[in-house]
C-alpha cells in the first residue's frame, strides 16, 4: 500500500469553468489530507433511506494543520478523472474532519451540468486525489494529496485510511472482516466516517507546551 503526495497541474474540460467563475483569489494550500475511504458501500451512509453504490461511498478529509482552511478551491478526483468529481465548500477547522459522500458529488455534478457519476471509486482498487484550484482561466489544479487503495480494501462496508497517529494505512474492516495477509491487514475496527480514526485502543494525543508541562510538576 502506498500513500504519497505529489504536485502537478491538471488541465480540465471547459465545462468546469462554469463551476469556477465564482471563485476569488486562491489561498495558500493548508495541511489537508485524505484520511479514510469507503469505496463499496453496503449501508445507507448518507441517510436517505436507500443503499446506493454511488450515493453511499465516501471519502473523509482531515485538516491536520493548526489553522482553519477555506475549502472553496479544493476538489476530489479519482485515477480515471480528468476533472474533479466535485468542488468542496465551506471551511474546515484545525483538527476537524469532513465527510464527503457520493451523494454530494452527484448533487454538484447535476448542478454544473455534468453526468451524475458520484465519486466513482473503483471496487477493484483506485486512487483518490485531493486537488486545489490554481487557475480559473484556464482551469488548472495542483495535487495536494493522493491515496491509493487495493481491491481488498474495497469490499462491502470495508474502509481504509490512516491510523490515529497517521503512522500507517490500515483497514477499518469491523463490518466486513478481512482475514488475509495482504497489506493493509485487517484490524477489526469499524469505519469512522466524519470522526477521528480510533482503532484498537488508540487514543488521540494533544500537544503540550513546555510551560504547561512544567507547571504540572511544580
Amino acid at each position: 500500500m502506498r500513500h504519497m503526495i505529489r504536485h502537478r497541474r491538471w488541465a480540465v474540460a471547459s465545462v468546469l469553468g462554469l463551476g469556477l467563475l465564482a471563485l476569488g483569489a486562491v489561498p495558500a494550500a493548508g495541511q489537508l489530507i485524505i484520511n479514510e475511504i469507503l469505496a463499496d458501500p453496503a449501508t445507507d451512509w448518507d441517510g436517505d433511506g436507500a443503499v446506493d453504490y454511488r450515493s453511499d461511498e465516501w471519502v473523509e478529509i482531515l485538516n491536520a494543520g493548526a489553522a482553519a482552511v477555506d475549502l472553496s478551491t479544493y476538489g476530489l478526483m479519482d485515477a480515471s478523472a480528468t476533472m474533479p468529481r466535485l468542488l468542496l465548500s465551506g471551511s474546515l477547522g484545525a483538527g476537524e474532519t469532513l465527510l464527503v459522500l457520493g451523494s454530494a458529488a452527484v448533487a454538484w455534478q447535476e448542478a454544473v451540468g455534468l453526468a451524475a457519476s458520484g465519486l466513482s471509486l473503483n471496487n477493484s482498487g483506485d486512487e483518490v486525489v485531493l486537488v486545489q484550484v490554481t487557475s480559473v482561466d484556464p482551469p488548472a489544479f495542483e495535487e495536494v494529496d493522493r491515496a491509493i487503495y487495493p481491491d481488498h480494501a474495497a469490499d462491502d462496508d470495508r474502509a481504509c485510511g490512516w491510523d490515529t497517529h497517521r503512522t500507517e494505512w490500515i483497514l477499518y474492516d469491523g463490518l466486513t472482516p478481512y482475514g488475509g495477509d495482504r497489506l493493509p491487514v485487517g484490524t477489526g475496527c469499524p469505519p469512522t466516517p466524519g470522526a477521528r480514526n480510533l482503532c484498537n485502543g488508540q487514543v488521540e494525543t494533544t500537544p503540550m507546551s513546555f510551560g504547561t508541562a512544567k507547571a504540572m510538576y511544580r
